[in-house]
């Protein structure tokens, strides 16, 4: 698999006046990158009853969170409760069979606050089968609006246009990365990425390669690099999943 999802972003700033830069210049070393920013770690979310660990590696992500979890944090944080689902159940689900990686739900919620808020940037929303009430798809990557350019790599059939590459669905996955690292996430034989559950799973795996430990500031910030090499794009996530960590009282 190869790190491609650096230059995503789902609006540029004119569209959107907090969105972050879609690609700085020139772009930051490792080294460099985001040296002073590292989110708070919200704890693993408490699991449903009746869900086995068994169930916990292997199971659709939406049924393996505790519901009363989910509506009380929703309520404490903002997130809506079905992408909240979605969020705790892939770190849920990543800590179960990759435990090395610690993942945590508040780093997801912060990328997907960032990159869609939450799937509702557009006017849309995320359904309770966890699909896009509209669906999602970012500006051409054609080296306007501060992004590199990344000529088609699909011929649109993930993206719906064979120009340029854009990126797709709440979790904002350009096609070479969607091409490594599609998933299922909801158990229904159909990847989907504009589906919550599949495009959340899909942007775990997607981290916990890149970054190994996500609970290091190392990890985390090789993880977050890999995803957007924008030290604006690293410290909007990180604050997001900092408040949402404080919000549900972790």
């Amino acid at each position: 698999a190869v790190s491609f999802w650096g230059f995503s972003s789902c609006a540029s700033s004119n569209q959107l006046p907090s969105a972050p830069e879609l690609s700085p210049s020139p772009t930051p070393t490792l080294d460099e990158f985001a040296l002073e920013v590292f989110p708070t770690s919200a704890a693993l979310p408490p699991v449903k009853a009746g869900v086995t660990n068994y169930d916990l590696a292997n199971s659709p992500i939406a049924g393996l969170v505790d519901p009363v979890w989910v509506k009380e944090t929703s309520k404490k944080t903002g997130i809506p409760s079905r992408v909240l689902t979605a969020y705790a159940g892939a770190a849920l689900q990543l800590n179960a069979y990759k435990p090395e990686c610690k993942l945590t739900w508040n780093t997801l919620a912060g990328i997907g606050w960032v990159e869609s808020r939450h799937g509702t940037i557009f006017g849309g929303k995320v359904k309770s089968n966890g699909n896009m009430s509209e669906p999602i798809f970012g500006i051409p990557l054609d080296g306007a609006n501060n992004t590199k350019a990344l000529p088609d790599f699909d011929d649109g059939n993930f993206d719906g246009t064979a120009e340029f590459d854009r990126a797709v669905g709440p979790m904002q996955i350009i096609p070479p990365t969607w091409a490594a690292w599609h998933s299922d996430g909801n158990g229904d034989g159909n990847e989907d990425g504009q589906n919550i559950d599949d495009s959340v799973f899909a942007a775990s795996r997607y981290l916990c390669f890149n970054g190994g430990d996500l609970s290091t500031p190392e990890g985390w910030k090789k993880a977050l690099r890999s995803y957007n090499a924008s030290n604006t794009y690293a410290r909007e996530v990180s604050a997001k999943a900092s408040e949402y960590a404080k919000a549900s009282g972790n």
